[in-house]
């Protein structure tokens, strides 16, 4: 049976318009409009389902609604279906070219899938066609970046602050982008837009504010903590310059650092969640810490914050490795970070178990692995290319001071950039790290990163591809 349309007679007979008898519409139901803004509120909201439905119904009613089909789209590759999300946006440009989110939306999905060149001229339409997108030019600049044009990533991130100066996610990019570069003074300066950018902070950085003077006699500051554990762990690398000037130290942040850092004696005032007030103190963010101390030379910064192990942990994790073999025991991660869904910015650093199994096959060691949440196989993976059995420690990613004994304990540690080697810089420097493109600012571009100079780096290629990488890793190895 045909669909009727609603402008043609009814089927019942009365010869009024369909849509005026038995298709009419409830008056109390929202318009196409009304359904669109409903499902856009919805999506906003992270109500995906309700958004969903909506966007849906839209379509039924309208099938050529371009807003609808692009962010049906959008949803599709939120929930992790590239290829559907990337179709829906294609055909919302085939509705309708000339709304600049649709542009800069599918040049985010390209961009994400590894396909960089044509995500530029996706941001470019964007910017023809709305030169005021300034959001346009920072997913430029971050193109750039993943295709290794760190020059002309500057300049698109400049081309947005000069737009819009309190362009917060700019300055947050162009800090790291300096950072990465080893500029230190220009990085320090805009990372502190970064509270900002992230919406914890309601107004931009004072350009008024001051460095912290060469002596801190007489004052107290409570560090709190953000971002994540080896960001915290890193930046905390800083305190002892504090102590050195004569500050006394709280600790404000994550309670599964207490134990270790009370041991570091820096904090005499006291550890605390983060959310406990600072009274009496002067509240400073960790991350502020370089730029309030004047470091804009790595090379003279700081070493890593020397970390010392629970030794009533010792014994029980030196047992686990005298049974698995002898030593030297090296500790290995293949992969860190969050996998991206959807626009959201995230990395998540990986490489294949077996692959890099390859690389360190022939290497005598007793191998341990510290994989958070290992996959199914993946450990069975790495052991087979190896050729030797793989003692699986992951349990010890439960309690970071037990993570830290066993750390403190292997001859070395192979990794993708992750928060457990922040633990062992704190203990030894031997480590081998594999960088993936384009990396975090702290490693830098050349083959070792100032704030880890007796660490060497093995980089993913600007195509994705490792295998240099893995060559010069097992050469390395093989020359002790």
């Amino acid at each position: 049976m045909s669909t009727v349309r609603r402008n043609e007679p009814c089927p019942c007979g009365s010869g009024r318009r369909y849509k005026d008898c038995h298709g009419k519409l409830d008056a109390g139901a929202p318009s196409v409009d009304g359904l669109l803004q409903r499902a856009l509120a919805a999506h906003q909201r992270m109500r995906l389902e309700e958004a969903d439905r909506d966007y849906r119904e839209v379509i039924a009613q309208d099938p050529s609604n371009a807003v609808a089909t692009h962010y049906l789209g959008l949803l599709a590759w939120q929930r992790g279906d590239v290829a559907e999300g990337e179709s829906k946006i294609r055909a919302s440009l085939l509705l309708d070219a000339k709304v600049p989110d649709f542009h800069n939306n599918l040049g985010l999905l390209l961009r994400d899938t590894g396909r960089g060149d044509a995500a530029l001229e996706e941001f470019r339409a964007t910017l023809r066609i709305d030169p005021r997108w300034i959001e346009a030019y920072s997913n430029l600049g971050l193109t750039l970046e993943a295709l290794g044009r760190w020059d002309d990533a500057v300049a698109a991130y400049g081309e947005a602050i000069a737009r819009q100066p309190q362009f917060a996610a700019a300055r947050q990019n162009l800090a790291r982008t300096h950072l990465m570069r080893n500029e230190l003074a220009q990085g320090w300066n805009e990372y502190r837009w970064r509270h900002f950018a992230q919406g914890a902070s309601p107004k931009p950085p004072d350009p008024d504010a001051q460095r912290l003077p060469g002596s801190l006699a007489g004052r107290s500051f409570a560090i709190v903590t953000e971002q994540g554990l080896g960001d915290v762990l890193f930046f905390l690398r800083f305190a002892p310059i504090l102590v050195e000037r004569g500050a006394r130290l709280a600790f404000r942040g994550d309670a599964r650092l207490h134990s270790m850092l009370a041991r570091t004696g820096l904090f005499e005032l006291g550890l605390d969640a983060p959310d406990v007030p600072a009274q009496g103190l002067e509240a400073t963010f960790v991350g502020d810490l370089p730029w309030l101390l004047g470091v804009d030379d790595a090379a003279k910064g700081p070493g890593p914050l020397r970390l010392a192990p629970d030794p009533q942990r010792l014994p029980r994790m030196r047992a686990a490795l005298d049974a698995h073999g002898p030593a030297p025991w090296v500790a290995v991660t293949w992969r860190g970070g969050v996998k991206p869904t959807g626009p959201a910015r995230t990395q998540l650093k990986q490489v294949d178990p077996a692959a890099l199994g390859a690389a360190l096959h022939g290497h005598r060691a007793s191998w341990v692995s510290v994989q958070r949440f290992p996959k199914e196989g993946e450990r069975e993976a790495l052991a087979a290319s190896l050729g030797a059995p793989v003692l699986d420690m992951s349990g010890a990613n439960a309690e970071l001071e037990d993570m830290l004994a066993l750390l403190s304990l292997v001859d070395s540690y192979v990794a993708v950039s992750n928060a457990n080697i922040y633990l062992r810089a704190g203990t030894s420097p031997s480590m081998r790290i594999l960088i993936p493109h384009p990396p975090e600012w702290r490693w830098g571009l050349a083959s070792r990163s100032p704030w880890f100079p007796g660490v060497p780096l093995y980089r993913q290629r600007v195509d994705g591809d490792w295998s240099e990488a893995f060559t010069h890793l097992a050469s390395d190895l093989a020359g002790g």
